[in-house]
């Protein structure tokens, strides 16, 4: 049976450097023999003086363990990778994930982002890549001690060794995220295993354009409901990716990508056995039918345009972020 040692791993609730010194007994232990040293008055009191200290330090440790973060995220953008384009579809959004979000930008900003730090590239600075990685390393080491973030996201091609360092050292190792711009795909798999999770950018800053009254089938409805649809001002498309409505009886789709742009789908109730397990704020639109679908659409589709008097919403960049960083999947 694992038993958990007294004073093993300290877990707090935000992002944090592991193991350092001044958070051990043993650094107490020497800095208050060091102090007795420097002034030989205080060796004939050690004795109470190493007592008291370790029971300090102890509150101290206990303290830390109660800490809250003070930021939600920590968004270090690598602005050198990232277009112009990457920047004002995204860049901005992310920092309006929440009310408690800190910027950092590696490189000169090519839009008018606000960013809380900036560090000189390598390239603007002209120093070998081994001394820039140690100060991009301390840097960052430097604001994660003073924000206290619950997570950590990188936006860029690929993390530079300086940030690869920070993750090694940092617990927990659960709140790193990664956001790729424009990697190749065997590299990404092979620096992604000190994150969390990974995702392409285009995930969050690609349009969804969601034509209102539009319907979609995988197997071509019968011509009498076809003219049905067209009374009801419903135009049947063939592009999925464009429908309101998407009506499906194969199971080849992305079914939960579909779901995250906001799309309804009705799904062949014999497909549901095979279907994925869906979190609660996707289910709203998903409809599993039998034999009677059409009057299920019809039904639906006739209640919606009742009550919907705008266009359909768009997931926005902020809410897909959210999803994605807090979502298990």
């Amino acid at each position: 049976m694992n038993r958990k040692k007294r004073g093993s791993k300290m877990i707090r609730k935000y992002i944090h450097v592991d193991k350092e010194a001044e958070n051990s007994y043993s650094f107490a232990v020497g800095d208050e023999i060091r102090k007795s040293l420097i002034a030989p008055w205080k060796l004939p009191i050690l004795p109470i003086a190493l007592p008291k200290r370790i029971f300090a330090h102890r509150k101290t440790i206990s303290h830390l363990r109660l800490e809250e973060a003070i930021v939600d995220c920590l968004f270090i953008f690598d602005l050198e990778k990232m277009r112009v384009s990457d920047q004002k579809a995204f860049t901005d959004h992310a920092l309006n994930y929440s009310d408690k979000c800190i910027g950092v930008g590696i490189g000169s900003p090519k839009t008018q982002s606000r960013f809380d730090h900036i560090i000189s590239s390598r390239r603007d600075l002209n120093i070998e890549a081994k001394e820039w990685n140690s100060m991009l390393e301390n840097f960052l080491l430097g604001v994660i001690r003073a924000h206290k973030p619950k997570k950590l996201v990188f936006v860029g091609k690929y993390p530079y060794a300086g940030l690869m360092s920070v993750l090694r050292r940092c617990q927990p190792k659960s709140e790193f995220f990664w956001i790729h711009v424009r990697g190749e795909q065997k590299v990404i798999d092979e620096r992604s295993d000190k994150f969390a999770k990974t995702i392409a950018l285009n995930h969050f800053s690609s349009n969804d354009d969601i034509i209102r009254n539009t319907i979609y089938f995988d197997d071509p409805p019968s011509e009498k409901f076809r003219e049905q649809m067209k009374k009801d001002g419903i135009t049947i498309i063939k592009n999925s990716e464009h429908a309101q409505y998407l009506v499906l009886k194969k199971n080849k789709h992305d079914f939960e990508v579909m779901l995250m742009r906001n799309q309804t789908l009705f799904v062949d109730s014999k497909l549901q056995p095979m279907m994925p397990h869906f979190p609660n704020y996707l289910l709203g639109n998903l409809i599993y039918s039998d034999s009677n679908i059409f009057e299920t659409i019809q039904s639906v589709i006739s209640y919606r345009k009742g009550i919907v008097r705008k266009p359909m919403p768009l997931s926005s960049v902020e809410a897909r972020l959210d999803i994605w960083l807090n979502s298990l999947f």
